[in-house]
């Protein structure tokens, strides 16, 4: 997993290794989990968040959405260009 943001007690993170999914962020806190797609922004898959939680990290990832696309390019690459690797935070 490689984090690519941190909002008060959520972690965001992707998996590593190149795929073709469409940008997506996941989250986790307290063995909950979620997963985002990230344009346009749409719950994909929710384990144990309350949707009071949801809304607070779907405002988190709308506040760092641009952020978080360029870090997911970075890492996982745009259709047709290789990734560069770089990475954000770090890698678990």
């Amino acid at each position: 997993m490689i984090t690519l943001h941190r909002s008060g007690q959520y972690r965001f993170y992707v998996n590593s290794g190149y795929n073709l999914e469409p940008p997506y962020i996941c989250v986790k806190h307290e063995g909950h989990s979620a997963k985002f797609l990230l344009q346009p922004l749409a719950l994909q898959s929710n384990n144990g968040f309350s949707r009071t939680e949801l809304g607070r990290i779907q405002q988190a990832i709308l506040d760092a959405r641009d952020q978080l696309l360029k870090h997911w390019t970075n890492i996982k690459g745009s259709e047709g260009e290789k990734p560069t690797g770089e990475l954000l935070l770090h890698q678990d």
